[in-house]
């Protein structure tokens, strides 16, 4: 394998980096932002605008780029659509003129209908959300070049080390600073008070998984256009709401929202068991692994 990731100074991207670097896969990184612990093998680019110069020999593309307004729409509609839609079309036909062998999207969960039970990727999209709908119209869009063989990978609560903003970072920082965790009840059963059910999934786990995919591809002409990629262990608000207080020798404190949930975001990892061997990280010793660099 010889790999480009393009959006690889991302929080996904950096995990990739060293996993391949840890299989001694040789990687050359893109992004449009550059900081202290970009590697020599990277180049500038804004795929939004841009098309990458890719090394020659590239036979794997990873396209984890991502909008950061991906909350921000309409405002910077311009951006999300164009990172997470236009900038992969880019690099798929960059990918499909250079005889690249396989090219994997980073996709999402949030693509799927609302539901509380696993979700298979033969289930109805979303439409109602921006972020989902770009990676909707990206999916379906590269369905529409049969000569390149690529793989769409919708990830599950992804989080880990040094990642900011998202689920487990607010939570851990509410905890820290002994605000409350808003648990939405289940409208179906208001009795249950666990909260939201995510499949979160550690990165380092994410990107070996995403490894194990790309050499499966190199070698085999079966791999689907769309699998999901989650841990097979759901987790509730407040079970990960405990266990990083217990982590942190602390006591978390809950309130319940007035109004239910719409979903749950379980993955059915049934098709990926198939393709790949799957192995994640427990939740606990994930958790310990993200507060050591948790500020």
């Amino acid at each position: 394998m010889n790999a480009v990731i393009i959006g690889s100074t991302g929080f996904i991207g950096r995990s990739l980096s060293r996993e391949l670097a840890a299989r001694h896969l040789p990687s050359f990184g893109i992004d449009c932002l550059a900081d202290q612990h970009t590697p020599a093998n990277f180049a500038l680019c804004d795929i939004a605008r841009d098309e990458p110069i890719l090394p020659d020999g590239t036979d794997t593309i990873f396209y984890l780029a991502q909008s950061p307004h991906f909350r921000d729409f309409p405002l910077h509609a311009d951006n999300l659509f164009a990172v997470n839609v236009v900038g992969a079309l880019r690099a798929a036909d960059l990918a499909r003129r250079s005889g690249v062998r396989a090219f994997i999207y980073a996709s999402t969960g949030t693509v799927y209908a609302h539901t509380f039970e696993p979700m298979r990727e033969d289930q109805p999209f979303r439409r109602d959300n921006a972020y989902a709908l770009s990676k909707i119209h990206a999916e379906e869009a590269l369905a529409l070049i049969p000569e390149l063989k690529t793989c769409c990978v919708r990830l599950f609560g992804v989080f880990g080390p040094g990642q900011q903003r998202m689920m487990v970072p607010t939570i851990i920082s509410r905890i820290k600073q002994s605000q409350p965790v808003t648990l939405e009840p289940h409208p179906f059963h208001p009795e249950d008070h666990e909260g939201l059910r995510i499949s979160l999934t550690y990165v380092d786990d994410v990107a070996r998984t995403l490894v194990d995919l790309a050499q499966h591809m190199l070698s085999r002409n079966d791999t689907p256009l769309r699998v999901n990629l989650a841990s097979d262990q759901p987790t509730s608000i407040r079970t990960m709401a405990q266990t990083i207080a217990s982590r942190l020798g602390l006591s978390p404190t809950f309130t319940i929202a007035p109004a239910p949930r719409a979903t749950d975001y379980i993955a059915d990892i049934t098709l990926m068991r198939t393709i790949c061997p799957l192995r994640f990280t427990p939740f606990a010793d994930a958790i310990n692994a993200t507060l050591e660099l948790h500020a």
